[in-house]
């Protein structure tokens, strides 16, 4: 891709950038967690859709005719030959004479460190027939469901626990003191007449119950873990997509590789080492430099470094004084696509975890599925919350940088402004950096940090291991920014309160248990400032130089104030810094409607 591609560069309303290995990774992922929640739904389907408990008729006794009770259409799921096409849903008193409904026990349980206590466990038996009596002396014959549509749902009261006990919760036959009490959740077929238990819950007294049996949402519960991996599906395809602009850069990289694989690296000559960064003592005195740190084609300039005329005068411009090749004002400004499949995906998964949080809330369940539904509300509510703040600050910067027009240097005024240029040196040079038995050279600002490999052994005698962090630490003097037609100098210690982006990782190394990282900017690479251009006082320009004539040396950039706008100084071109970034519709629209939509459901609560 040349110059000319890049400066006609227009996305339009769609593109699905080409995936790097991570990211079909993700893709893999994505489609596993699409074809569960695909098959958890289709499970959903066979499960009967049995209709709340507050719906059902409340009964003291059973009819002894049942044509007396009121018979309507099944709702979905009700297939086979287990159930008629009609049938009453009824919640009726009943005692347990024959048969078993559950167990439960109470025992001593012990961790890992022999600490112990004792613990009530209940478990639902599984479905077999059973024989129930209501208060007027009618028995019948009932079951859950035989052939294990819908799995036994019940609840008893918990006897103390605080000795080892086990008991069955069955029937001791007829007129026995010891049989027990359920407020039962029925549903009775006319024809033939048959009584099949939904749910039941242990009460003390027939014509009294103090309990409702528990809804069962089995249907309902299997659809909700289909919503959940279809939006843990969108999530992982959101994040498996890369800004649609950074495919283009690095195809153009791409072909810097491939270009320069015969070529030895060189101070300011890219080869198949990376480029090598000049060094310079004090006074911009040439010193021999370093085969490490070197930048590395992927993440260099895209059409070479400019060469410099000469570095003795940082303020004056290159020869002829034109602008960089890679100037914003030279090579215009890409417009991302307006729509990528990450659009897809944060709508899939936003929507998804509204609608389950909605669910969980809108129809009766248990407590748990209350306070679930209320937890998964907050939390997507401020998981939208901190998107869309992210997103609104997202939108303030791209706005900027694509509204504020790039300063040639040798004519910025004081105020806010937007420079892209080159580092090259001051008159303080690019000091000699050590740490970790290493010396790097060619570098005017940097940041490293410190990694210990560390064992633990746990509780149960496994040993994990892992690099932990241990100190971070930034450095530099103050450098220039040069765009051709002039530099400027940018003081790091000017921007304490806004870190500076220093880029990728510029250098890596072990030495036994230790291992170290660098990034920072070395001499000739490319750097982006947005900021205040203000006046440099008297005493830093008696302490780091400046010029008797060109206007610019009087000058230099530090963080924004008062206004709210965001201040950067940030590794690489305008290009670089929009390539990370999206539309303004994908930046800002999509967070604000799924924002909005949250807002929508979460005030449409109805109890």
């Amino acid at each position: 891709m040349d110059r000319l591609a890049v400066q006609s560069l227009d996305q339009g309303m769609f593109a699905f950038p080409r995936p790097k290995v991570i990211h079909i990774i993700g893709y893999i992922i994505t489609l596993s967690s699409v074809l569960t929640a695909y098959t958890l739904y289709s499970q959903s389907l066979g499960i009967p859709d049995v209709p709340r408990v507050e719906e059902a008729t409340v009964l003291p006794y059973l009819h002894e005719d049942v044509s007396a009770y009121d018979f309507a259409p099944v709702q979905k799921g009700y297939d086979g030959d287990e159930y008629a096409s009609e049938a009453a849903f009824i919640v009726v008193p009943l005692e347990l004479e024959g048969g078993t409904i559950a167990t439960d026990k109470c025992r001593w349980v012990e961790d890992d460190d022999g600490n112990g206590d004792w613990e009530y466990s209940f478990q639902m038996a599984n479905a077999q027939r059973l024989t129930m009596v209501d208060a007027e002396g009618t028995r019948i014959p009932t079951a859950f469901s035989l052939q294990d549509s819908l799995s036994p749902e019940g609840e008893v009261y918990q006897p103390d626990c605080n000795g080892y006990w086990s008991r069955t919760i069955g029937g001791d036959g007829i007129g026995s003191e010891d049989n027990f009490l359920f407020n039962a959740f029925v549903m009775v077929e006319q024809d033939p007449v048959r009584y099949q238990l939904l749910s039941v819950v242990e009460i003390w007294n027939l014509n009294n119950p103090s309990e409702e049996p528990q809804e069962v949402t089995q249907r309902e519960d299997r659809g909700r873990w289909s919503l959940l991996s279809f939006g843990f599906a969108g999530l992982i395809f959101m994040y498996s997509n890369s800004p649609p602009l950074m495919h283009e850069l690095r195809k153009i990289r791409k072909q810097n590789r491939d270009a320069v694989k015969d070529t030895s690296s060189a101070p300011g000559v890219l080869g198949f080492n990376g480029r090598y960064f000049p060094h310079f003592g004090p006074n911009f005195q040439p010193l021999a430099y370093a085969t490490h740190p070197a930048r590395s084609v992927d993440h260099d300039w895209l059409f070479g470094a400019p060469a410099p005329t000469s570095f003795d005068d940082p303020y004056g411009q290159d020869a002829h004084g034109q602008l960089i090749p890679e100037h914003p004002s030279i090579i215009g400004t890409p417009k991302a696509a307006l729509i990528t499949p990450y659009s897809i995906g944060a709508a899939v998964f936003a929507g998804s975890f509204i609608w389950l949080s909605a669910d969980l809330r809108a129809r009766d369940g248990s407590g748990f599925h209350t306070t679930l539904g209320w937890g998964m509300t907050a939390f997507v509510t401020l998981m939208n919350l901190l998107w869309f703040f992210s997103a609104w600050k997202q939108f303030k910067l791209t706005r900027l940088i694509k509204d504020l027009p790039t300063s040639p240097i040798r004519s910025v005024a004081v105020g806010q402004a937007e420079l892209v240029g080159q580092v090259r040196p001051s008159i303080a040079g690019t000091p000699e950096m050590k740490v970790g038995g290493r010396t790097h050279k060619g570098l005017t600002c940097w940041q490293w940090k410190s990694y210990q490999y560390v064992c633990r052994t746990d509780s149960d005698g496994d040993t994990h291991c892992s690099w932990e962090h241990r100190e971070t630490k930034s450095g530099g003097v103050p450098f220039m920014i040069h765009d051709g037609t002039g530099g400027m100098i940018i003081d790091p210690s000017l921007w304490v309160e806004k870190p500076v982006d220093y880029g990728p990782q510029l250098d890596t190394w072990q030495r036994g248990d230790w291992k170290w990282t660098l990034v920072g900017f070395g001499i000739g690479d490319p750097v982006y400032v947005l900021g205040d251009c203000v006046p440099r006082d008297v005493d830093h320009i008696e302490k780091w130089g400046g010029h008797e004539t060109l206007p610019q040396a009087l000058l230099t950039m530090v963080p924004t104030t008062g206004t709210g706008d965001a201040s950067i100084v940030h590794y690489g071109t305008e290009m670089d810094v929009l390539s990370k970034n999206r539309s303004l519709f994908e930046i800002f629209i999509v967070p604000l409607l799924i924002f909005l939509f949250g807002i929508f459901m979460f005030l449409n609560y109805t109890p």
